[in-house]
């Protein structure tokens, strides 16, 4: 992972580098911010199973603890277009809440909890992504695109039963690794802008597949709307990464914003 960390940063200079450098005919430069707003409202599905240093996980988060979306957080998003480089930083989180009397035995970070515990959970997951992508193919108004970079979910989970004295909580993080293409195009003078891309990365028997769709309309040449649509799938078997843990997670993302070109 920290290969890949030091990567990603050797890509992010080369691709910032270029921002100075004139990009069109004659020296002109032709460079292409966007930056946004925006609002997700993700669903999120994932079980847990096993141990890890010592420390003993049963639990399905729809199942077992009912949980579910509260609130619609902003996020963000900053975007670099250049000639045959583009460049991406977004944020988003969510957060999740829970409460019901538990249908079965489970067991959170180690702690047991009995069926028929009245237990309150809540959960917030942060998601920070950075991505560049290198162009292959360019048509004047399309182009298609490597993408590499990182996507880091930290949760910050509690749970709460009435006889404890104090909530249990955890901070799990997942760096992984963002390996996939993307297709771009536009139409209507540039008023229109279309994405889709798939993302897929395996390691050590873990792996990943996310795609979606991007959408932007501009009512003027420099701001406009934003909806996208975005499904992630993640599994890590026990005995891959995360000790004997077997993780399964499902988040599907909706998502409206703003967008402002510049």
């Amino acid at each position: 992972m920290r290969k890949v960390a030091v990567l990603l940063f050797f890509i992010s200079v080369s691709a910032f580098a270029q921002l100075g450098r004139p990009d069109g005919p004659g020296g002109t430069q032709q460079l292409n911010w966007t930056f946004g707003l925006q609002k997700v409202q993700p669903s999120l599905t994932a079980s847990i199973n096993g141990s890890r240093d010592g420390r003993v996980s049963s639990v399905d988060t729809s199942a077992d603890l009912g949980l579910g979306r509260e609130g619609n957080p902003l996020g963000f998003l900053a975007e670099y277009q250049g000639q045959t480089q583009a460049f991406l930083l977004s944020y988003d989180s969510a957060h999740y809440g829970g409460n019901q009397l538990l249908p079965r035995d489970i067991a959170l970070n180690g702690t047991p909890y009995a069926a028929g515990t009245a237990l309150q959970v809540s959960a917030k997951v942060k998601v920070l992504e950075g991505l560049w992508t290198y162009k292959l193919v360019q048509q004047p108004d399309a182009w298609i695109g490597f993408d590499l970079g990182l996507q880091l979910l930290q949760a910050d989970l509690s749970a709460l039963a009435p006889s404890a004295a104090q909530a249990q909580s955890a901070r799990p993080s997942w760096p992984i690794p963002q390996v996939g293409l993307t297709g771009w195009s536009t139409g209507a003078n540039g008023l229109v802008e279309s994405r889709i891309y798939l993302r897929y990365f395996t390691h050590r028997g873990a792996t990943l597949t996310r795609y979606g769709i991007d959408t932007r309309a501009y009512f003027y040449p420099s701001f406009g709307v934003r909806a996208f649509f975005e499904d992630n799938r993640m599994h890590i078997p026990s005995g891959s990464l995360q000790g004997d843990l077997d993780i399964r997670a499902d988040r599907r993302v909706v998502g409206f914003g703003l967008v402002v070109r510049l």
